[in-house]
């Protein structure tokens, strides 16, 4: 009987030597999977949170472009009306110049003439000032050149036609003269 309380006491402290071998080994292969799970779960929480950081951009973006839609939704309209615009400015002026000027006439021209500047005025419609300023290709479209005297270059000297301003954008470019 001593010698089968031998063999078992041997038999479990090679056991329990290995048993404590084995976990180190599994101890150490757990750790690094908890590491490689750590880095993956970081990994992820990066991209989802650069995900979620676009997708605010986009929708930020595509509101404001909404926006600037609806805001400028009528530019064309009123680029089309500017014409019109120009041949009231015209009859007016050719009235008042008239030798025998059909006062009536003057007057509901003054006054249709009056009535569409408000209106263009309360749809944020400005005309530029452009004459005896600096030339600006974002504002003028030069259609001459001339040279003057006591005129510094890049003046804009006349203008042909005048330029209007919608809100922030250029409705239509003030066509000038500008000095050489």
């Amino acid at each position: 009987m001593n010698k089968k309380v031998t063999q078992t006491r041997t038999k479990k402290t090679t056991k329990s030597r290995s048993d404590h071998e084995k976990p180190a080994a599994h101890e150490k292969e757990l750790m690094d999977k908890l590491t490689e799970c750590e880095q993956l779960l970081y990994d992820s929480n990066e991209k989802y949170l650069r995900l979620a950081a676009d997708f605010d951009n986009y929708r930020k973006r595509t509101q404001k472009e909404m926006g600037d839609i609806i805001e400028y939704a009528g530019e064309k309209v009123l680029r089309n009306i500017l014409p019109i615009l120009d041949d009231f400015e015209r009859a007016v002026l050719n009235q008042e110049n008239n030798e025998e000027p059909d006062e009536t006439l003057q007057k509901g021209l003054e006054m249709i003439y009056k009535k569409f500047i408000k209106t263009l005025s309360d749809m944020d419609v400005k005309p530029m000032e452009t004459v005896n300023q600096p030339f600006d290709p974002d504002l003028h479209h030069a259609v001459m050149a001339k040279e003057v005297e006591n005129v510094e270059a890049d003046i804009v000297l006349e203008e042909f036609e005048k330029g209007y301003l919608f809100k922030k954008h250029v409705l239509r470019h003030a066509k000038v003269v500008v000095s050489k």
